[in-house]
């Protein structure tokens, strides 16, 4: 009796999860069926009945996808090294050092998430425009570095915290510096979590679009992704569903690489990291 009531719970677990992946794995492939249809325009998008590639030929030919998924690109990458430098150093900081203000100065990181980011629009837009950085991915690279930078450390830190501090202690009085310590020490024991921390970044920056929108106002070949995709509105007809379906697929190409190469790292990381003071 209690075997077939256990066979008879893992039938429903098991329906229940192939249930939840059928939902999560159905839009994904209403996008590519989208991506090929041909003459999909306008809000009442139906399963195509004619499939063509000439959906991706035209994104090339009549669109700056091209410039759109390059300027994310640097964005994302130069977002990623940066945002993982500054997270390592500032969590080294945090889980190694004792200063006055260590807690408050925590906390007070912890708060500033709290604020949505709309509430700051007005300033950012201020600042772009006093420092001439209107229209310019430089910018956006400071403000995406600094967005995800803010957040993550919160979850570094937790993992940082569990490395044991006595290796910094043998490095010490075997002669190694601060930093020898952290390049050598600290950061190769804490790989999964710069996996992390690089994939999170990575992708805060390339999905961002509330601030590039506000930003990035002139020239379609300056735009990010995320704006560029926009553009794809025609007029009164609506939006080009099959152009911007074709379009997402090939801009989300680079998260899913970057996933696949780090993905034992990222499991790892988000397994044993926790934000711990």
């Amino acid at each position: 009796m209690k075997k077939n009531h256990k066979q008879a719970k893992n039938i429903l677990i098991q329906t229940f999860l192939v249930l939840m992946a059928f939902i999560t794995v159905l839009p994904f492939a209403y996008i590519i069926l989208i991506a090929f249809g041909k003459n999909i325009v306008g809000t009442s998008a139906t399963i195509p009945t004619e499939y063509t590639f000439d959906n991706f030929r035209r994104l090339f030919s009549e669109t700056e996808f091209l410039s759109w998924a390059m300027n994310s690109l640097v964005i994302s990458l130069v977002t990623m090294i940066v945002s993982t430098i500054f997270v390592s150093i500032c969590v080294y900081v945090f889980s190694r050092m004792r200063f006055r203000g260590r807690r408050g100065l925590f906390q007070f990181i912890l708060l500033i998430q709290i604020f949505p980011l709309t509430l700051s629009m007005v300033s950012i837009f201020r600042i772009f425009v006093s420092l001439g950085l209107l229209n310019d991915l430089k910018g956006l690279i400071i403000v995406d570095s600094t967005i995800s930078s803010a957040g993550l450390v919160l979850l570094a830190k937790g993992y940082f915290d569990t490395i044991a501090y006595e290796l910094d202690e043998a490095a010490m009085v075997d002669g190694a510096n601060r930093f020898q310590i952290l390049t050598k020490i600290i950061m190769p024991l804490a790989k999964p979590m710069l996996a992390v921390v690089a994939i999170q970044s990575f992708v805060i920056a390339y999905n961002e679009y509330v601030i590039a929108s506000t930003v990035m106002t002139q020239g379609l070949d300056t735009m990010p992704l995320a704006v560029g995709l926009q553009s794809m509105i025609t007029g009164q007809y609506g939006t080009n569903w099959s152009l911007y379906c074709a379009a997402a697929i090939l801009g989300s190409i680079p998260m899913i690489a970057l996933f696949y190469c780090l993905q034992k790292y990222f499991i790892g990381g988000l397994t044993d990291g926790s934000v711990k003071m």
